[in-house]
């Protein structure tokens, strides 16, 4: 395991030292400034969340009524981040099944509920075609999970509900996300982006979060 988690050690050490700040982001960072919410980072908020349980347009609500303006932007490369840990093989393509019917839910359904609302898919961050529509937008920051999971992995109670799973390999995979999801994180902000993360939010008066510099 430790030769396995070697390779993300660089990564993990840098985003350990980021410094942090909670905002009140919609008064005190954002107002009406477009931003994105990556898409798979969004699903992985609901999908981990037994309070959401799956209702990702409960959380866009929260940031409709809060009068956020945001695009949502989903990266091919992403689409297994989005399932929650602990999960069995047996039932992970529940989940990729559900990815899709949400993105085609959202697709068709957003543009005549809420137009200035749309949904795109990319390759990756890296994909040239991403890297256009962000400078055509001019987005104010990107807002994306990080991997995290408060809940340590010997008291997930998640565990205790399926015999047989190898601690091991879902240890390996929760690092696997958090280093593709810090990835992601990292080119961003070399790019030049904020980055808050949805893992973090907290709905008030207004919504407030963590920002990411």
């Amino acid at each position: 395991m430790a030769d396995r988690a070697e390779k993300y050690t660089e990564l993990l050490d840098w985003y350990g030292k980021l410094p942090t700040r909670r905002v009140d982001l919609v008064g005190d960072y954002a107002g009406q400034e477009l931003f994105v919410v990556e898409g798979d980072g969004l699903l992985l908020r609901c999908f981990d969340d037994p309070d959401l349980d799956f209702n990702v347009e409960h959380l866009l609500q929260g940031l409709l009524q809060r009068k956020c303006v945001f695009h949502i932007v989903f990266f091919d490369v992403h689409q297994y981040l989005c399932i929650p840990r602990a999960t069995p093989s047996a039932i992970r393509e529940k989940y990729l099944l559900a990815r899709a019917v949400i993105m085609r839910h959202l697709t068709l359904n957003l543009p005549n509920s809420h137009p200035a609302i749309k949904v795109f898919n990319f390759e990756s961050a890296l994909d040239h075609a991403f890297q256009e529509y962000l400078a055509a937008s001019g987005v104010y920051f990107i807002m994306t999970h990080d991997g995290a999971n408060p809940v340590p992995l010997q008291r997930d109670p998640r565990l205790l509900k399926h015999d047989g799973l190898d601690l091991e390999l879902i240890e390996h995979k929760d690092l696997q996300r958090r280093a593709a999801l810090r990835t992601t994180i990292s080119y961003l902000i070399n790019q030049g982006y904020n980055v808050v993360l949805i893992d973090g939010l907290e709905w008030m008066d207004t919504k407030v979060s963590y920002i990411v510099e």
